[in-house]
Protein backbone atom coordinates (compact mmCIF):
# COMPACT_ATOMS: atom_id res chain seq x y z
CA UNK A 1 0.00 0.00 0.00
CA UNK A 2 1.62 3.60 -1.20
CA UNK A 3 1.99 5.71 1.85
CA UNK A 4 0.36 9.31 1.39
CA UNK A 5 1.43 12.65 2.10
CA UNK A 6 0.65 16.26 1.02
CA UNK A 7 4.15 17.19 -0.97
CA UNK A 8 7.14 14.77 -2.24
CA UNK A 9 9.94 17.01 -2.72
CA UNK A 10 12.29 14.92 -5.26
CA UNK A 11 16.19 15.69 -4.67
CA UNK A 12 18.06 15.93 -1.72
CA UNK A 13 20.14 18.99 -1.92
CA UNK A 14 20.48 22.15 -0.56
CA UNK A 15 17.46 23.42 -2.49
CA UNK A 16 15.49 19.93 -2.00
CA UNK A 17 16.28 20.06 1.69
CA UNK A 18 15.55 23.78 2.19
CA UNK A 19 12.38 22.90 0.38
CA UNK A 20 11.15 20.10 2.48
CA UNK A 21 12.03 21.88 5.73
CA UNK A 22 9.94 25.16 5.15
CA UNK A 23 7.22 23.49 3.19
CA UNK A 24 6.86 21.08 6.43
CA UNK A 25 6.93 23.91 8.76
CA UNK A 26 3.80 26.03 7.00
CA UNK A 27 1.89 22.62 6.85
CA UNK A 28 2.84 21.85 9.97
CA UNK A 29 1.33 25.55 10.79
CA UNK A 30 -1.60 24.79 8.33
CA UNK A 31 -3.17 21.51 9.51
CA UNK A 32 -1.79 20.99 12.95
CA UNK A 33 0.90 19.13 14.16
CA UNK A 34 0.97 16.58 11.44
CA UNK A 35 4.58 15.04 10.80
CA UNK A 36 3.38 13.21 7.81
CA UNK A 37 3.23 16.58 5.49
CA UNK A 38 6.10 16.05 3.13
CA UNK A 39 8.74 13.15 2.08
CA UNK A 40 12.19 13.88 0.55
CA UNK A 41 13.50 11.89 -2.23
CA UNK A 42 17.05 11.47 -3.13
CA UNK A 43 18.08 9.16 -5.41
CA UNK A 44 22.14 8.93 -3.83
CA UNK A 45 21.91 10.23 -0.48
CA UNK A 46 21.55 14.27 0.98
CA UNK A 47 23.92 16.48 -0.39
CA UNK A 48 26.10 14.34 -2.80
CA UNK A 49 25.37 15.90 -6.36
CA UNK A 50 26.38 19.56 -7.18
CA UNK A 51 25.37 20.60 -3.65
CA UNK A 52 28.58 18.25 -2.27
CA UNK A 53 30.93 20.55 -4.70
CA UNK A 54 29.80 24.59 -3.96
CA UNK A 55 32.28 26.94 -2.72
CA UNK A 56 30.00 28.21 -0.13
CA UNK A 57 29.78 31.91 -0.85
CA UNK A 58 26.85 33.59 -0.06
CA UNK A 59 26.83 37.44 -1.57
CA UNK A 60 24.12 39.68 -2.70
CA UNK A 61 25.79 41.70 -5.93
CA UNK A 62 23.69 40.44 -8.53
CA UNK A 63 22.73 42.57 -11.21
CA UNK A 64 19.19 41.67 -11.77
CA UNK A 65 17.68 43.47 -8.84
CA UNK A 66 14.90 40.94 -7.51
CA UNK A 67 18.34 38.28 -7.73
CA UNK A 68 20.15 40.95 -5.57
CA UNK A 69 16.71 41.16 -2.94
CA UNK A 70 16.66 38.18 -2.68
CA UNK A 71 20.58 37.41 -1.74
CA UNK A 72 20.05 39.85 0.57
CA UNK A 73 16.84 38.12 2.54
CA UNK A 74 19.36 34.91 2.18
CA UNK A 75 22.26 36.00 4.30
CA UNK A 76 19.97 37.34 6.76
CA UNK A 77 18.35 33.50 6.84
CA UNK A 78 21.72 32.19 6.62
CA UNK A 79 22.98 34.44 9.82
CA UNK A 80 19.66 33.50 11.57
CA UNK A 81 18.77 29.55 10.70
CA UNK A 82 17.22 28.76 13.58
CA UNK A 83 14.15 31.02 12.93
CA UNK A 84 13.93 29.06 9.81
CA UNK A 85 15.23 25.55 9.88
CA UNK A 86 15.91 25.39 13.64
CA UNK A 87 19.27 24.29 13.41
CA UNK A 88 22.39 27.04 13.20
CA UNK A 89 25.14 26.42 10.41
CA UNK A 90 29.21 28.18 11.69
CA UNK A 91 30.01 30.75 9.09
CA UNK A 92 32.70 33.60 8.47
CA UNK A 93 32.11 36.76 7.78
CA UNK A 94 34.73 38.69 6.37
CA UNK A 95 32.96 40.32 3.35
CA UNK A 96 33.85 40.30 -0.23
CA UNK A 97 36.52 42.23 -2.35
CA UNK A 98 35.18 42.79 -6.06
CA UNK A 99 38.07 43.20 -8.25
CA UNK A 100 37.65 44.45 -11.98
CA UNK A 101 39.75 46.76 -14.64
CA UNK A 102 39.92 50.10 -14.45
CA UNK A 103 37.92 51.53 -17.41
CA UNK A 104 39.32 54.97 -17.35
CA UNK A 105 39.83 57.61 -14.02
CA UNK A 106 39.77 54.73 -11.98
CA UNK A 107 36.13 54.42 -13.11
CA UNK A 108 34.32 51.08 -14.91
CA UNK A 109 30.68 51.98 -15.80
CA UNK A 110 29.12 48.59 -15.70
CA UNK A 111 30.48 47.85 -12.20
CA UNK A 112 29.30 51.92 -11.32
CA UNK A 113 26.15 51.06 -12.51
CA UNK A 114 25.75 47.64 -10.54
CA UNK A 115 26.64 49.73 -7.39
CA UNK A 116 24.17 52.63 -7.96
CA UNK A 117 21.45 50.05 -8.34
CA UNK A 118 22.19 47.76 -5.09
CA UNK A 119 22.38 50.87 -2.98
CA UNK A 120 19.06 51.70 -4.14
CA UNK A 121 18.68 48.39 -2.51
CA UNK A 122 20.20 48.73 0.66
CA UNK A 123 22.80 46.58 -0.24
CA UNK A 124 26.11 47.72 1.19
CA UNK A 125 28.56 47.44 -2.19
CA UNK A 126 30.62 50.77 -2.21
CA UNK A 127 33.86 51.21 -4.05
CA UNK A 128 37.39 51.65 -2.30
CA UNK A 129 40.83 52.53 -3.17
CA UNK A 130 43.75 50.76 -3.41
CA UNK A 131 45.18 51.43 0.16
CA UNK A 132 41.83 50.90 1.62
CA UNK A 133 41.81 47.51 -0.49
CA UNK A 134 45.05 46.42 0.29
CA UNK A 135 44.38 46.65 3.85
CA UNK A 136 40.98 44.71 3.70
CA UNK A 137 42.45 41.86 1.21
CA UNK A 138 45.83 41.67 3.83
CA UNK A 139 49.16 42.08 2.74
CA UNK A 140 49.76 38.85 0.94
CA UNK A 141 47.19 39.85 -1.88
CA UNK A 142 48.71 41.84 -4.94
CA UNK A 143 46.77 44.53 -6.57
CA UNK A 144 47.31 46.83 -9.33
CA UNK A 145 46.70 50.33 -9.89
CA UNK A 146 45.13 49.61 -12.88
CA UNK A 147 42.20 47.70 -11.36
CA UNK A 148 39.11 49.53 -9.03
CA UNK A 149 37.83 47.93 -5.94
CA UNK A 150 34.63 47.46 -4.69
CA UNK A 151 33.88 46.41 -0.95
CA UNK A 152 30.97 43.75 0.25
CA UNK A 153 31.02 44.05 3.92
CA UNK A 154 27.89 41.55 4.45
CA UNK A 155 28.75 38.71 2.06
CA UNK A 156 29.50 35.45 3.94
CA UNK A 157 31.02 32.21 3.34
CA UNK A 158 30.34 28.46 4.52
CA UNK A 159 31.90 25.21 5.19
CA UNK A 160 30.18 22.97 2.27
CA UNK A 161 30.79 19.66 5.35
CA UNK A 162 29.41 21.87 8.20
CA UNK A 163 25.88 22.90 5.67
CA UNK A 164 25.02 19.10 4.76
CA UNK A 165 25.31 18.45 8.73
CA UNK A 166 23.21 21.28 9.44
CA UNK A 167 20.86 19.65 6.66
CA UNK A 168 20.69 16.53 8.20
CA UNK A 169 20.06 18.09 11.49
CA UNK A 170 17.41 20.01 10.35
CA UNK A 171 16.05 17.15 8.71
CA UNK A 172 15.83 15.60 11.82
CA UNK A 173 14.41 18.27 13.75
CA UNK A 174 11.64 18.99 11.83
CA UNK A 175 10.61 15.07 11.54
CA UNK A 176 11.04 14.69 7.20
CA UNK A 177 10.12 11.78 5.53
CA UNK A 178 13.37 11.04 3.70
CA UNK A 179 14.23 8.53 1.63
CA UNK A 180 17.46 8.12 -0.09
CA UNK A 181 18.77 5.89 -2.39
CA UNK A 182 15.33 6.02 -4.11
CA UNK A 183 14.94 6.71 -7.95
CA UNK A 184 11.68 8.44 -9.32
CA UNK A 185 10.43 5.94 -11.86
CA UNK A 186 7.01 7.89 -12.97
CA UNK A 187 4.27 9.31 -12.29
CA UNK A 188 0.30 8.43 -12.09
CA UNK A 189 -2.18 11.72 -13.11
CA UNK A 190 -5.37 12.25 -12.46
CA UNK A 191 -8.02 12.64 -15.38
CA UNK A 192 -6.74 16.61 -15.26
CA UNK A 193 -2.95 16.20 -15.58
CA UNK A 194 -2.46 16.61 -11.99
CA UNK A 195 0.31 14.41 -10.20
CA UNK A 196 -1.32 12.01 -7.51
CA UNK A 197 1.29 9.41 -6.96
CA UNK A 198 5.06 9.33 -7.16
CA UNK A 199 6.47 5.68 -8.36
CA UNK A 200 9.90 5.17 -6.97
CA UNK A 201 11.98 1.48 -6.62
CA UNK A 202 11.37 2.10 -3.07
CA UNK A 203 7.65 1.80 -2.88
CA UNK A 204 4.93 4.65 -4.08
CA UNK A 205 4.01 7.38 -2.81
CA UNK A 206 0.74 9.52 -3.01
CA UNK A 207 0.47 13.17 -2.95
CA UNK A 208 -1.44 16.60 -3.21
CA UNK A 209 1.89 18.42 -4.52
CA UNK A 210 5.34 17.68 -5.81
CA UNK A 211 8.46 19.89 -5.99
CA UNK A 212 10.70 19.43 -8.48
CA UNK A 213 14.31 20.36 -6.96
CA UNK A 214 16.31 17.85 -8.70
CA UNK A 215 18.28 20.45 -11.25
CA UNK A 216 20.38 18.93 -13.63
CA UNK A 217 17.95 15.47 -13.38
CA UNK A 218 15.10 17.43 -14.06
CA UNK A 219 14.86 16.93 -17.75
CA UNK A 220 14.96 13.12 -17.34
CA UNK A 221 12.65 12.74 -14.37
CA UNK A 222 10.23 14.67 -15.64
CA UNK A 223 10.14 13.65 -19.61
CA UNK A 224 7.13 10.95 -18.91
CA UNK A 225 5.00 13.87 -18.64
CA UNK A 226 5.70 16.21 -21.77
CA UNK A 227 7.70 18.32 -19.91
CA UNK A 228 10.25 19.83 -21.54
CA UNK A 229 12.28 21.77 -18.53
CA UNK A 230 15.01 23.70 -20.01
CA UNK A 231 18.14 22.68 -17.75
CA UNK A 232 21.43 21.63 -18.70
CA UNK A 233 25.20 21.38 -16.54
CA UNK A 234 27.77 23.15 -16.74
CA UNK A 235 31.40 22.29 -15.72
CA UNK A 236 33.86 24.57 -13.49
CA UNK A 237 37.19 23.35 -12.39
CA UNK A 238 38.37 24.14 -8.56
CA UNK A 239 41.66 23.84 -7.37
CA UNK A 240 42.95 24.15 -3.84
CA UNK A 241 46.03 25.27 -2.96
CA UNK A 242 47.83 23.99 0.22
CA UNK A 243 49.39 27.25 2.14
CA UNK A 244 50.83 28.22 5.64
CA UNK A 245 48.83 30.11 7.88
CA UNK A 246 51.60 32.31 8.59
CA UNK A 247 51.53 33.36 4.68
CA UNK A 248 47.87 33.69 4.49
CA UNK A 249 45.74 35.99 6.88
CA UNK A 250 42.54 34.23 9.01
CA UNK A 251 40.85 37.90 7.90
CA UNK A 252 41.59 37.14 4.25
CA UNK A 253 37.62 38.16 2.36
CA UNK A 254 36.20 36.19 -0.16
CA UNK A 255 38.34 37.26 -3.62
CA UNK A 256 35.67 37.68 -6.38
CA UNK A 257 38.84 38.80 -9.33
CA UNK A 258 37.45 39.77 -12.70
CA UNK A 259 40.63 40.72 -14.13
CA UNK A 260 41.63 37.08 -14.01
CA UNK A 261 38.18 35.41 -13.79
CA UNK A 262 39.07 33.98 -10.52
CA UNK A 263 37.17 33.49 -7.12
CA UNK A 264 39.54 32.91 -4.32
CA UNK A 265 38.92 32.17 -0.54
CA UNK A 266 39.70 30.63 2.57
CA UNK A 267 39.39 26.96 2.67
CA UNK A 268 39.61 24.25 5.33
CA UNK A 269 42.14 25.37 7.61
CA UNK A 270 44.82 27.50 5.78
CA UNK A 271 43.99 26.23 1.57
CA UNK A 272 43.21 28.56 -0.94
CA UNK A 273 39.90 27.26 -2.76
CA UNK A 274 39.82 28.48 -6.44
CA UNK A 275 37.48 28.60 -9.22
CA UNK A 276 35.95 30.47 -12.02
CA UNK A 277 33.17 32.13 -12.46
CA UNK A 278 30.61 31.85 -15.37
CA UNK A 279 31.80 34.41 -18.36
CA UNK A 280 30.16 34.00 -22.09
CA UNK A 281 27.23 35.06 -24.53
CA UNK A 282 23.96 33.46 -25.72
CA UNK A 283 25.51 31.19 -28.21
CA UNK A 284 28.09 29.99 -25.40
CA UNK A 285 25.22 28.82 -23.13
CA UNK A 286 23.48 26.68 -26.12
CA UNK A 287 26.58 25.10 -26.99
CA UNK A 288 26.72 23.54 -23.27
CA UNK A 289 23.09 22.70 -23.87
CA UNK A 290 23.61 21.00 -27.00
CA UNK A 291 27.31 19.46 -25.68
CA UNK A 292 24.86 17.69 -22.92
CA UNK A 293 21.61 16.32 -24.10
CA UNK A 294 18.94 16.23 -21.51
CA UNK A 295 17.38 13.19 -21.75
CA UNK A 296 20.55 11.39 -22.22
CA UNK A 297 23.28 12.29 -20.11
CA UNK A 298 21.62 14.46 -17.71
CA UNK A 299 22.67 15.08 -13.96
CA UNK A 300 24.35 11.89 -14.18
CA UNK A 301 27.52 13.08 -15.07
CA UNK A 302 27.54 15.17 -12.14
CA UNK A 303 28.54 11.72 -10.11
CA UNK A 304 30.47 9.77 -12.80
CA UNK A 305 34.03 9.30 -11.98
CA UNK A 306 35.50 9.86 -14.91
CA UNK A 307 34.44 13.45 -15.25
CA UNK A 308 35.92 14.66 -11.91
CA UNK A 309 39.70 15.04 -12.25
CA UNK A 310 41.05 17.79 -13.69
CA UNK A 311 44.33 17.40 -16.13
CA UNK A 312 47.78 18.53 -15.22
CA UNK A 313 47.01 21.50 -18.19
CA UNK A 314 44.32 22.97 -16.45
CA UNK A 315 46.06 23.57 -13.04
CA UNK A 316 49.03 25.03 -14.44
CA UNK A 317 46.68 27.50 -15.48
CA UNK A 318 44.95 27.71 -12.11
CA UNK A 319 48.76 28.28 -11.05
CA UNK A 320 49.73 30.65 -12.97
CA UNK A 321 46.10 33.16 -12.75
CA UNK A 322 46.73 32.10 -8.40
CA UNK A 323 50.53 33.55 -8.92
CA UNK A 324 49.41 36.69 -10.11
CA UNK A 325 47.24 37.67 -7.25
CA UNK A 326 49.04 35.85 -4.41
CA UNK A 327 52.61 36.82 -3.26
CA UNK A 328 53.58 33.78 -1.80
CA UNK A 329 52.20 31.14 -4.58
CA UNK A 330 55.09 31.39 -5.97
CA UNK A 331 55.82 27.92 -4.77
CA UNK A 332 52.47 26.91 -4.96
CA UNK A 333 51.70 23.60 -3.34
CA UNK A 334 48.67 21.61 -4.63
CA UNK A 335 46.22 20.54 -2.57
CA UNK A 336 43.17 19.12 -4.56
CA UNK A 337 41.44 19.53 -7.64
CA UNK A 338 38.42 18.02 -9.36
CA UNK A 339 34.88 19.39 -11.54
CA UNK A 340 32.41 20.62 -10.26
CA UNK A 341 29.02 21.52 -12.23
CA UNK A 342 26.40 24.36 -12.43
CA UNK A 343 22.99 23.48 -13.40
CA UNK A 344 22.13 26.23 -16.05
CA UNK A 345 18.79 27.42 -17.45
CA UNK A 346 18.70 29.16 -21.21
CA UNK A 347 18.80 33.03 -19.42
CA UNK A 348 20.79 31.69 -16.14
CA UNK A 349 17.74 32.53 -13.96
CA UNK A 350 16.56 30.64 -11.66
CA UNK A 351 12.90 28.45 -12.31
CA UNK A 352 10.80 28.62 -9.07
CA UNK A 353 7.31 28.66 -8.97
CA UNK A 354 4.32 26.61 -10.27
CA UNK A 355 4.22 25.14 -13.39
CA UNK A 356 3.16 26.19 -16.61
CA UNK A 357 1.26 22.90 -17.26
CA UNK A 358 0.96 20.74 -14.57
CA UNK A 359 -1.05 22.74 -11.45
CA UNK A 360 0.34 20.75 -8.32
CA UNK A 361 4.25 20.61 -9.69
CA UNK A 362 6.38 23.55 -8.18
CA UNK A 363 10.05 23.96 -9.45
CA UNK A 364 12.95 24.74 -7.17
CA UNK A 365 16.03 25.41 -9.74
CA UNK A 366 18.80 27.39 -8.82
CA UNK A 367 20.74 27.45 -12.10
CA UNK A 368 24.16 27.43 -10.69
CA UNK A 369 23.40 29.70 -7.52
CA UNK A 370 21.03 27.70 -5.54
CA UNK A 371 23.38 27.07 -2.47
CA UNK A 372 23.18 31.26 -1.42
CA UNK A 373 19.48 31.48 -1.87
CA UNK A 374 18.91 28.00 -0.09
CA UNK A 375 16.80 29.09 2.95
CA UNK A 376 14.74 32.04 1.27
CA UNK A 377 13.96 29.67 -1.88
CA UNK A 378 12.49 27.19 0.56
CA UNK A 379 10.56 30.05 2.23
CA UNK A 380 9.23 30.83 -1.24
CA UNK A 381 8.18 27.27 -2.44
CA UNK A 382 6.40 26.93 0.54
CA UNK A 383 4.58 30.11 0.14
CA UNK A 384 3.64 28.58 -3.18
CA UNK A 385 2.60 25.54 -1.60
CA UNK A 386 0.09 27.48 0.78
CA UNK A 387 -0.52 30.39 -2.28
CA UNK A 388 0.18 33.03 0.37
CA UNK A 389 3.14 34.90 1.46
CA UNK A 390 5.75 37.49 0.43
CA UNK A 391 7.45 35.49 -2.06
CA UNK A 392 4.60 34.96 -4.17
CA UNK A 393 5.59 37.92 -6.72
CA UNK A 394 9.34 36.66 -7.37
CA UNK A 395 7.93 33.24 -8.33
CA UNK A 396 5.97 34.67 -10.88
CA UNK A 397 9.02 36.62 -11.86
CA UNK A 398 10.93 33.59 -12.33
CA UNK A 399 8.06 31.59 -13.71
CA UNK A 400 9.29 28.04 -16.01
CA UNK A 401 6.26 29.97 -18.34
CA UNK A 402 8.85 32.33 -19.79
CA UNK A 403 10.59 29.72 -21.71
CA UNK A 404 7.78 29.20 -24.17
CA UNK A 405 7.94 27.54 -27.34
CA UNK A 406 8.85 30.82 -28.88
CA UNK A 407 11.29 31.84 -26.77
CA UNK A 408 13.29 28.68 -27.27
CA UNK A 409 13.11 28.72 -30.93
CA UNK A 410 14.50 32.07 -30.71
CA UNK A 411 17.08 30.59 -28.24
CA UNK A 412 18.05 28.27 -30.50
CA UNK A 413 18.59 30.26 -33.64
CA UNK A 414 21.22 32.44 -32.00
CA UNK A 415 23.33 29.51 -32.96
CA UNK A 416 21.48 28.26 -36.41
CA UNK A 417 21.69 29.19 -39.60
CA UNK A 418 24.45 28.65 -42.86
CA UNK A 419 26.57 32.42 -41.40
CA UNK A 420 26.28 31.03 -37.92
CA UNK A 421 26.38 27.87 -36.53
CA UNK A 422 28.14 25.91 -33.69
CA UNK A 423 29.60 24.17 -36.40
CA UNK A 424 31.01 26.70 -38.05
CA UNK A 425 32.32 28.59 -34.86
CA UNK A 426 34.24 25.47 -34.18
CA UNK A 427 36.05 25.03 -37.31
CA UNK A 428 36.91 28.44 -37.24
CA UNK A 429 38.85 27.85 -34.15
Amino acid sequence: MAESVNTVIIGGGVLGCASAISTQKRLRKINGNNDNNVCLIEKQVISSGISARHSGIVRSANAVPSAAKLAKNAIDYWKNLVAIWGVQCEYESNGAMWIARDTGSGKNEKWSELANSLVNLNIQFGQVDRHQAQEICTKNINLSDNEIFYFEPDAIQFDPTKVRKALYEAIKINKINIREKTNVQGFVTDNNGKINKVLTDNGDINCENVINAAGAWSPSIFDSLGLNIPVSIETVNVVNWLTSQLDIDYRMPIIADYSNLAYFRLWRNGEIHMHQPRHRNTREIARTFSENPLHITGGDLINDPTNQSLGYGQIRIYEDIARKRFNDLDKSIYSSGYRSYFDITPDLKFILGKDSKISNLFHCLGSGQGFKYAPVFGELIADCIANEGEFLDVAEEFSISRFSNTYMTNFWDQVSGSENTLEAEAAAL
